[in-house]
């Protein structure tokens, strides 16, 4: 408004009128760059912590891919030959049951053993 006013009516102000609409608007424009500063101080900070938050879900998200990993097959094989289905040939096995124990222990351990190695945990 200072400026508008300035600029339609310089003819019409009185000269300490003029002086102090000139020092307002300066006042004005160079609150308008702290104004922008801060706002961009205040953006960064955002971005800051949006980060930090994204790494934590990142770190979640890994503990929930491992944990499904290694989770899912042994579920899966126990699943299976815990039907009760008249023609299963691992009935008949001599072995059958601590064949079953070993395939099902064995994939859960192959899984953490293979993210171990890759550093994952």
């Amino acid at each position: 408004m200072a400026a508008f006013t300035l600029d339609m009516c310089h003819n019409q102000l009185s000269d300490g009128f003029h002086d102090q609409l000139h020092a307002v608007s300066k006042d004005i424009s160079s609150l308008s760059d702290y104004e922008g500063h801060l706002s961009d101080k205040a953006q960064f900070l955002l971005d800051a912590v949006l980060g930090f938050i994204t790494i934590e879900q990142n770190d979640i998200f890994k503990v929930l891919t491992i944990a499904s990993v290694v989770g899912v097959p042994p579920t899966l094989m126990a699943g299976i030959w815990g039907m009760n289905f008249k023609v299963m040939p691992e009935l008949n096995w001599t072995f059958g049951y601590p064949f079953a124990w070993a395939v099902i222990v064995a994939s859960g351990v192959v899984p953490l053993i293979w993210f171990w190695k890759r550093g994952w945990f």
